[in-house]
């Protein structure tokens, strides 16, 4: 209690002297999609941010788009020059003219006065935005109950204190039933694709899945945010961070739910360098009602260096520690905001979880983008050149490309990606420490022990719609008769089978392959306010036939304020 006192005190007296802020566009795959091509259509690094490491500021997408609007006008389709007035319609408190976002109808004259808030207040003491958050779907298809639907109310609220305290706030319940496949995936890790407690409804007594059963959650997220100096950006709260710039990412990705993290960013010229602490949860073990799910921690740092105008190599190392009360939970050791940990992991004679690596961003033609992450849980060289399979290599690798307006066609744009992890990445000692957070693999939602290619094919034929394709081939091995072939991150790695100190292989266990394929229609009937359709066909063969499932599933949404729930896996 006096630690986080003393850091509430620190918190208010350095937020009373801030610079102006900015707060957080929510983590959105299509959203961020936009910001991103924008970055390649300029032809360099992103004013104000860096874009391996998001959630990015509205402020420095603001600053983007604004600064391609000017410059590049020649370069803009229709199309693109709609997408650039929603996004800064969509953060219209950083315009020098806020009145470009205003509604031509106004609703009751004080709702919707401008294009994206419900509500929405500004003065010197204060700046307010609030607007509803709707997802409902329904669909049916082979392998899927009579129905299946997801069913999501709240409120999303942001703004700012006197113009030097940011504030966000996301709050929303759900039920939702889904396809056979995602619903034999909450089952095994107990846990709903990247969100944090939930419940069973019209289930079995003691908790178990039926035909008619589906999943009940609320979903939180909220933080503070400020400057105490112009270089150095401090967000604590409720959220997601996710590290790359694929549709995966093999460092900290969004699978997983909101966590509590103290997070600062300093930005000094070329170099941004992250520090984010975090308290994340177990939620391994069956929990009687009332019980709270173990904790552990994370400290992560990731150095990122612009280096010309289109390069960006970054590196990044990360903890996992749990430590009882008497040794004071967090250990302080780890609040070091300077880069390595590896030696002060090694003075405390620690079996903390530790992992490091690099990965780079490189935009060139004003049309193409690679970018690749290289994540090193633990590595011996020498073993590695043997080529024994030496179990305790345990290696994450990504490697992607994207290439905007494909062969001249205005927005149409095209990704590719390729990714692995051997068996055992992200497993160890024991749920203290492996890189899971609520039942779910921190990075990759795979764990280990994988292939996979990504195929991502984007279109926009018209301002308002958007077409969207999305291919994954995997080939991963699964584990069977209680034995850990190294795919699941929630077991410990000295569970293995004794005969797996060596020889040990990508895709060993019940070797299974993966097709799984997508299409979605989107159209955007007012700001941030979507009806889709979304088709799925996924095939997943075993040489184990209890394993194959075929999945074919079509559904009808509409969105306000809220991004398409994953289904690719």
């Amino acid at each position: 209690m006096p630690r986080f006192t003393l850091f509430l005190i620190i918190f208010w007296t350095q937020a009373a002297f801030s610079f102006g802020q900015s707060v957080y566009v929510p983590l959105n795959p299509d959203y961020y999609h936009l910001v991103d091509r924008y970055e390649i259509k300029s032809g360099k690094n992103a004013i104000g941010f860096q874009s391996t490491v998001k959630p990015y500021l509205r402020k420095s997408v603001y600053q983007l788009v604004d600064s391609l609007n000017c410059d590049q006008c020649a370069d803009l389709s229709p199309v693109d020059k709609f997408n650039i007035q929603y996004l800064k319609d969509d953060s219209w408190e950083w315009s020098q003219d806020p009145k470009t976002a205003d509604s031509e109808k106004p609703f009751w004259k004080y709702f919707y006065g401008k294009k994206n808030d419900l509500y929405s207040l500004r003065n010197d003491d204060v700046e307010l935005h609030v607007n509803p958050v709707l997802y409902g779907m329904l669909g049916g298809g082979k392998d899927a109950s009579t129905y299946s639907y997801i069913n999501t109310r709240g409120v999303e609220i942001r703004g700012s204190i006197g113009k030097k305290i940011g504030f966000y706030t996301y709050f929303t319940d759900t039920q939702l039933r889904m396809p056979g496949y995602f619903t034999e995936r909450m089952e095994k890790f107990q846990a709903v694709p990247g969100e944090a407690a939930w419940k069973v409804f019209k289930g079995t007594p003691d908790g178990k899945f039926t035909d008619k059963s589906g999943a009940d959650f609320y979903t939180a997220r909220g933080y503070l945010t400020f400057d105490p100096i112009k270089q150095i950006n401090v967000q604590f709260g409720h959220d997601k961070v996710f590290i790359g710039n694929g549709f995966r990412s093999v460092i900290l990705s969004d699978n997983s739910g909101p966590f509590l993290f103290l997070k600062l960013t300093t930005r000094i010229g070329r170099v941004q360098y992250m520090n984010l602490f975090a308290e994340i949860n177990n939620a391994q073990n069956n929990l009687a009602y009332g019980d709270l799910p173990p904790k552990k921690f994370l400290a992560l740092h990731h150095l990122g260096v612009n280096i010309g105008k289109n390069l960006n190599v970054g590196v990044f190392e990360a903890i996992v520690h749990s430590r009882d009360k008497s040794q004071g939970y967090f250990d302080l050791g780890y609040m070091n905001p300077v880069i390595f940990y590896r030696a002060i992991e090694a003075q405390k004679y620690s079996a903390d979880n530790s992992m490091l690596g690099v990965d780079f961003r490189w935009n060139f033609l004003r049309r193409f983008q690679v970018y690749g992450q290289l994540n090193l849980d633990e590595f011996n060289l020498n073993k590695l050149r043997a080529g024994t399979g030496w179990w305790g290599n345990k290696i994450a690798a990504q490697i992607g490309a994207k290439y905007v307006d494909v062969l001249g066609v205005e927005n149409l744009d095209i990704q590719a990606e390729f990714n692995l992890a051997r068996p055992y990445t992200f497993q160890h000692v024991s749920d203290k420490t492996n890189y899971v957070n609520f039942n779910q693999a921190m990075a990759h939602p795979f764990g280990g022990n994988f292939k996979e290619f990504v195929g991502i094919v984007r279109y926009q034929p018209l301002p308002r719609l958007t077409l969207t394709g999305t291919f994954v081939g995997a080939n991963y091995g699964l584990d069977f008769a209680g034995r850990n072939f190294g795919g699941n991150p929630l077991l410990s790695y000295n569970t293995r089978p004794q005969d797996r100190e060596y020889g040990n292989y990508i895709g060993q266990g019940v070797g299974t392959s993966l097709l799984y394929g997508e299409f979605a229609a989107t159209y955007q009937i007012r700001h941030n306010v979507f009806l889709d359709f979304r088709q799925v066909v996924r095939n997943q063969n075993s040489v184990l036939d209890q394993f194959d499932r075929q999945t074919v599933f079509s559904s009808f949404s509409v969105r306000i304020n809220s991004a398409q729930r994953l289904l690719a896996f």
